[in-house]
């Protein structure tokens, strides 16, 4: 009798921990259109572009879906993403107003640069 409820326990133990993990994984799997004002500036040359732009953010399982695919601090009002490898990258999103600030430093065959974008967003279903 007492081997049965401690495998009655383990399998509830084990569907509730399963279920508490689909859900926060799920919470974290959505995607952002954002439009704002985009800077790129080759570092060296003679000054900036600025551009309206459309951006779209998607995150899978928290993690921003990126060249580098970065994992995401996820806060009560903001989502915030940042990496060094390969480029600098700083994103903010805002959860209670959504604006996004985007920050990304790199090097490509023709120099170093600097793009930066400042928008809101929607999210996207």
């Amino acid at each position: 009798m007492d081997l049965n409820i401690k495998i009655i326990k383990a399998v509830s133990l084990l569907f509730f921990f399963t279920y508490s993990m689909n859900i926060i994984s799920t919470e974290k799997t959505i995607s952002y259109k954002c439009k704002g004002l985009s800077q790129f500036e080759l570092v060296g040359s003679s000054g900036s572009k600025e551009e309206v732009k459309i951006i779209n953010y998607e995150f899978v399982n928290g993690i921003l879906q990126d060249l580098n695919n970065i994992q995401c601090k996820w806060l009560n009002n903001s989502i915030k993403c940042e990496s060094n490898f390969l480029n600098i990258r700083k994103l903010n999103i805002n959860l209670e107003n959504y604006n996004v600030s985007d920050y990304i430093s790199g090097n490509k065959g023709f120099g170093v640069y600097i793009e930066t974008f400042k928008g809101k967003c929607e999210e996207v279903n």
